[in-house]
Formats: structure tokens, sequence, C-alpha cells
């Protein structure tokens, strides 16, 4: 597949980034008429209601001859197999009588009935069965045609697969830690009923309750237990419980010291006093390092029983250098001088074993450790941790996910995230692009499917450069090129098959070994280099992964805020998502737009650049919009077309959009509404205004012969609340297309009494290959620039 053109930042010309407005007032958007279809799936549909009945029987009586277990009668929970996308059913089976608790991937869901009898689900199945509407169709036909199968839930629905192993290997009366998940609904009081069966069971177990959380609002409802292991299988025999697993243990490695004197680093020049604050939720910090020193604001621990802030591993040191220094292997090559991009907030919340406490649960801890950098005015926090050993599957919602974006949206923060270490990365192979994206193993870990975080993968970065000396392999080779998807690095999708990871930095390299048939770390040839933590005697470290990918657009997050302090935190991950450059192409496919597809999944948009993000240049223009946009309306914005587009040479399109809607982990349509971006050229603005005021449909057809064509495109972007598109043209464009309208569509999902206005951010970015001079002057003229922070001056 050809990349699309890494168009370059030149390092030299740095401009303020500029102001676009809207263009005219807001429209109402007209609401699609429905209708439609698609049609019937079964086509003796007598026949499938018949088998629908024998199943829902055999269910119905299933559940009327269970006995108690633990106290506590076991609930008609059962799951629907289906072959249309589970979203798409949860109205229609609640009008059945059914309570939807939760989608299993897009082929499943678990669905609750408070009545033994089904009376509602089985009378529509009837109807299903004898009447036909006008059209010749059954009646009831969406929601029957979409069911392949009933079956009752099974233990092995909900007991993860590395629990399942261990309680095969133990001795009945060995005493696990469990963390149970109970069923959250969109009822307050069944929810709290349902955690407080899950306690009765558990105390009539003889189990010892270590910590609890019952939080409705972001659909989070967990009990940590230590229980005898014979026991656990009856606790989930309840029906109460969505999914019983083992304790999380976060897959950090220990940094590699590099033996770099502290009389070598070059000049080190703390941050401004106004230099935004940036979290490290993670190990720790090394505040004696000379690099951290004299960033450092505070450092603190998050849990009970972590006595401080301090690094015994050095993951956290070395994060923390990266988001407040960038990737330091060429600086020190160069010895030019380190300034720090911020000031650092140390939050721990990993032990000396670097793991969570066992005796509070890990959504609980990072919870706190967000919210004590939103109180102590943090503008950005980063996660570079997680819970490796459950990786998310798509596409229902995640209650630490909803925890994160809650919190994002009502604090203004950017929450940057790693997407995750793959640790079996050893069966990859020399060709690591398809099992990457084909394994149940490599999807993202908890809490990097959080739909308003930044999430981050790794790529293969270019070779160092003098930070230290390269081994030589015997009988290996390179993984993968610089600017490639990293061994590493786990893949999306997100919530609701949202594009996840969205961004993408350089997270170190893997060799293959010839010898040994398998894939190894070469952080010495390929690593990120950063400050050590651990070891008082230390002072730089190297490491791989997503873990130091992640501090990297952390970085250049904290350097737009540095430039434009006022920036909601819309518009820093706008600026972040448009300015990105392609990621180099891994995967072979069928087709391009497949092998498209799948790269998105592995490196997302592209790979950040923090100069790109911070500064236009004199042949790039990046104009940004920050707005509120009511239940569905529609934005209008309208660009003059700089001159130099109409002459020959590479230019490009790129746009970024990012906004805060609220979310619930109880639906499984998780955002509260979807927006979409259409640009078009050529066109009047007054006439797309009328177009889309005329058109119920989502981007009017009338405009077609208008519309640029952005990749991704629109329905593959809209899943998420940060999205990124662009085009690139190698030709002048003709004259006639003087004008750019950009369109921001906002689609409320949720019931109208739920709708509020929701915060987005637009960047748009305009292009050329060619250093012409002339483009960010054209635009500078008609346009206002960003408000940027005035330096400080030190006297003496």
């Amino acid at each position: 597949m050809a990349a699309s053109p890494q168009l370059a930042f030149d390092g030299v010309h740095e401009h303020a980034h500029l102001k676009i407005a809207r263009a005219l007032a807001p429209l109402p958007r007209r609401k699609p008429s429905g209708g439609g279809g698609r049609g019937r799936r079964y086509a003796d549909h007598k026949q499938h209601a018949r088998d629908l009945a024998q199943q829902a029987a055999s269910l119905r009586d299933r559940h009327q001859t269970r006995e108690r277990v633990l106290g506590i009668n076991p609930a008609l929970v059962m799951v629907i197999e289906c072959n249309d996308a589970v979203a798409n059913l949860v109205e229609a089976l609640e009008n059945a009588g059914l309570r939807v608790l939760e989608g299993r991937g897009d082929s499943a869901l678990a669905a609750f009935s408070g009545d033994p009898e089904m009376t509602s689900f089985l009378n529509q199945r009837k109807q299903y069965e004898t009447v036909l509407t006008r059209g010749g169709n059954p009646r009831y036909l969406g929601l029957f045609d979409a069911i392949d199968r009933i079956r009752p839930l099974e233990p092995s629905d909900v007991v993860d697969e590395d629990l399942a192993q261990r309680l095969v290997s133990v001795s009945p009366n060995e005493i696990l830690k469990i963390d149970f998940t109970c069923w959250c609904t969109e009822s307050r009081e069944d929810t709290i009923l349902r955690n407080q069966e899950t306690r009765t069971a558990l105390s009539n177990a003889e189990a010892n309750i270590l910590d609890s959380t019952c939080r409705y609002e972001v659909g989070l409802s967990i009990i940590r237990a230590e229980i005898r292991a014979e026991l656990v299988l009856d606790v989930v025999r309840t029906d109460r419980i969505s999914r019983a697993s083992l304790l999380p243990r976060p897959l950090l490695s220990q940094p590699e010291i590099d033996q770099w004197p502290a009389d070598r680093l070059p000049e080190i020049r703390p941050p401004a006093r106004t230099a935004p604050l940036v979290a490290i939720i993670d190990s720790g910090i090394q505040a004696g390092n000379p690099l951290l020193a004299p960033a450092i604001y505070e450092t603190v621990s998050a849990a009970d029983d972590i006595a401080d802030g301090a690094d015994e591993s050095g993951h956290g040191s070395l994060v923390a250098s990266l988001a407040v220094y960038g990737s330091l292997e060429r600086k020190l090559h160069r010895k030019d001088p380190l300034h720090a991009a911020g000031r650092i907030l140390g939050i721990r919340v990993l032990n000396h074993e670097n793991t969570f406490p066992d005796a509070e649960l890990w959504q609980s801890l990072v919870e706190r450790a967000v919210l004590m950098a939103a109180e102590r005015g943090a503008r950005v926090v980063n996660l570079s941790l997680g819970d490796r050993g459950h990786p998310y599957r798509p596409p229902a919602p995640v209650g630490i996910a909803a925890v994160l974006d809650k919190i994002a949206r009502e604090r203004d923060l950017v929450i940057v995230v790693s997407a995750g270490n793959v640790e079996a990365f050893d069966h990859a192979g020399p060709v690591y692009g398809r099992w990457l994206i084909d394994s149940e193993q490599t999807g993202l870990i908890p809490p990097a499917m959080s739909a308003l975080a930044l999430t981050v993968g790794a790529l293969v970065p270019h070779d160092d450069q003098g930070a230290r000396p390269a081994r030589d392999s015997v009988a290996r080779h390179r993984l993968g090129k610089a600017g490639q998807p990293s061994p590493v690095t786990r893949t999306g999708p997100g919530i609701e098959n949202a594009i996840k990871p969205e961004l993408s930095a350089p997270g170190g390299t893997f060799v293959y070994d010839e010898d040994r048939k398998r894939v190894i770390a070469d952080s010495v040839r390929g690593g990120v280099v950063g400050a050590a933590g651990g070891r008082p005697d230390a002072v730089l470290a190297r490491d791989i992964g997503t873990s130091f990918a992640a501090p990297l657009v952390t970085h250049a997050a904290l350097r737009v805020l540095g430039r434009y302090p006022n920036l909601r935190s819309t518009s820093v991950r706008a600026l972040l998502l448009a300015t990105t450059v392609p990621a180099e192409p891994i995967l072979e496919a069928d087709s391009e737009k497949e092998a498209a597809y799948f790269e998105r999944h592995l490196s997302g948009f592209g790979k950040v650049v923090a100069e790109r993000a911070e500064f236009s240049s004199d042949h790039r223009a990046v104009l940004l919009s920050e707005e509120n946009l009511k239940a569905d309306e529609v934005h209008f914005y309208t660009v003059r077309v700089p001159s130099v587009f109409f002459q020959p040479g590479e230019k490009r399109l790129a746009i970024g959009l990012a906004f805060d809607p609220p979310t619930r982990a109880t639906r499984l349509s998780y955002l509260s509404s979807r927006m979409s971006v259409y640009a078009y050229r050529g066109a009047d603005v007054d006439d797309v205004r009328a177009k889309y005021a005329a058109s119920p449909e989502e981007a009017p057809t009338e405009l077609a012969k208008y519309k640029i064509d952005l990749e991704p495109a629109d329905r593959l972007r809209l899943q998420g609340a940060n999205q990124a598109a662009g085009k690139t043209w190698k030709n002048a464009w003709d004259r006639k297309y003087t004008d750019l309208v950009v369109v921001a569509r906002n689609s409320f999902r949720w019931p109208y009494e739920d709708h509020k206005p929701v915060q987005y951010a637009l960047a748009v970015v305009l292009e050329v290959t060619q250093l012409v001079p002339g483009l960010y002057a054209e635009l500078r003229a008609q346009l206002e620039v960003l408000a940027e922070i005035e330096p400080e001056i030190e006297l003496g």
C-alpha cells in the first residue's frame, strides 16, 4: 500500500496557529425519516420462529428448576446471539420486555428478564410467526430476523480465561483473590441491588471482601474478595456477575541503565513558572535525578499502603522525562540545552513489586489519582499502565473508561494512555502485523479504550545518534523499519469500534533472532532514552514499549499548552490529531482500503510531531476553532484557498476533530452524540447551508460534486470522539476552487431530555511540500492569531 506523503516541518519559521470562525449561524439538522432496512435473513420465518420458541422454552424451563445458590435466587439472564450490530437491537429487545445488560463482541449480548415467563418477548415472537404487515413481511422482522440463537448464560461467558485455568489447577481450599464485576443497568436501584446481593453471596461463601465500589453513574460495580477456589463458580451461578477475573498485573519492564555521567549532560533549563502541570500516574518519580529535579512540582502516593511517591523501578521516572523533554537520543548527541515543557506532578499508584496494591481496586486507585491531578491543577495526565491480563474486546463500554471520560470532560483534562504491550510477542515471528491484528490476546489494555483519552501505539524509531554505541547483532535482523508499528504494540478498535489507538510515537526496536526463532527486545539499538529511576546513582535509562510512546504524545500536548495556555483540552487533542504524519505501512491485504483499515488499528491516524502541533510555518497553516454544538445542529466554516494551491506541487488538507460528549457505560450507545466533519471546495457557503437545511441526509448528495473525499471515510471515523482525516493532491487546483467550506455536524443518540451542548474543537491544516513562502502570510492576513503565552524574562 502506498503511503501518504510525509509533509515535514521545516523547523525554521515558527508561526502561531490561526483562529477560524464560523461563517454562519448554526443550522438545526433535519431528522432522517427512517425506514428502509436490510430485508429478510430467514426466508422460512415460521420455522425460525418455532426454533426461537423452543430455545426460549428450554431456557425458561431450565430457570424454573434452578435452586438457590449461596442464599440467592439465580436471575434469568440469557445470551442472544445475533447477526446484526448489538447496538441496533437494544431498543427492540427492551420493547419486548428484556433489559439489555451488556454487549459481547459484535454478535452477542446478555439480557435479563424480570418476568420468568418472558411473556412480552414470546407474544412478539408469536406475531412474528403468524402476522404479516401490509408489505408482506412478518411483524417484528427487525428483531427476530436479527436473532440467530437464544441460550442461557454459562460460567464460561463470565469467567476470564486466566481464572478458568487457575481454577482447574488449584486445590479446592486454596484462597484466591478475585475481582467480581456485577451487572450494571439503566436502573440505579437495580444496579445497587445486584451489588448488594453479590455481597450477600460472598458473605455466605465466607469470603473476605477487600474492597468494593458501586458507581451507577459510570457503570462500575466491582467487589474484590478473597474466596476459596471451590466457591468461585457458585458466586458466578447467581447470575449477578458479568465478569470474574484475577487481579491485574501491569506489564512494566525494568528500564536498562545507561552509563552516562551527570557531568556530560547538556545544560538543563527548568520549566517556566507558568508551564503546564503534567501528572505522571505511574511507579513514582526519582526526585533526585538531575534531569527531573528542576521540573518537579510534587511527588505523592495515591494509595494508602504506599508510603511516598519515590520510584523504586525506574518506569515512572523514564516516563516523566519523556513527557517534559521528549526523547533524548539526538539532543544528547548534539548537546542541545534541555528545556522542560512542563512541571511534573508524580502520583504513585504501584507498589514495590510494580503492581497495584491488592487491598484496593485498581480502578478506584486510578480514579483517585486522576482526581488528585485535577485538583492540583494538572492540564495533562499520562497513564502508561493498565490491566494487561484482560485485553479489551469491543464494542461494549467498560467502567474504568467511563470513569476517565467523565473526569476528562468535567475537569477539562488531556488524558494520554498507552495502548499496552504485548507480552507474548515471541509468537509473532518476523512477519508480525497480521498476527497483531488477528490475535484475541493483542487487544488494548484497560483503560486504553477510553473514548475521550488519546490512546498511543508504538512505532519502530530511527536509530539513535550517539547516545550510546550500537551492538552488533549476530544471526539477527531488524524487525520493521523506522516509522512502522512496533511488534510490541497492542491494537484497536476501541469502544463502539472507534479507531484506537488514535496516535503513535517511537517506542523501541525489536529483532528476530534466527538461532532462537523468536522476537527479542533490542533496547540497546532502539530504546527510547530518558531519565533513570530506582537508583540514585543512575542518570539515564532506555527501554521499549508503548509506555514510552505515550509520554512523547504527552510532551507534544505540553508544548501546545505552553504556547497557547488558554486552550481547552479538545483543542489540544484536535491539534495533535490534525498535525500527524503517516506511519509507514506494514500489512499486505487484498486491497489498499483493507490494508489501510488494519493499519489504523495499529498506528491510528499517524505519528505525532511536537513541532507541527505547536507551530505553523511559512508553508503550513493550522487553523483552529473552539465551539459548542447543540443537539442536532450544524456549523459551517469557510476558508479562502491560498494561491499556492493553484501552483504545481504536492499539497494537503488535514482536519482534526475532538469533542467531549457525555458517556454512559450502561448504554451500548456509549457516546451521547456522534460528530462528523465534511469538506467542500468550489461551493458557496450559503448554497452548502441551504442544501443541508433541505436534506435529512448526513451529507446531502446534491453536494457530491464539491465534496472532498477525506481519508479515512466519515463512516469509519465517526465512532470515536477523536478524529482525523486528510487528502493529498499532486496537481495544481483549478482556480475556480476559491473557497473551502468545512461542515461540522452533531447527531444526538440519547433521549432528547439528556441533550446538552457539546464542546468541540476543529483544526484545519493547509500545507504544501515545496518550501514556497506565502501560504501562512496569505491566511494570516485574513485570520486572527491564537493568543500565545507571554515569554518569561529572567533578569540578572
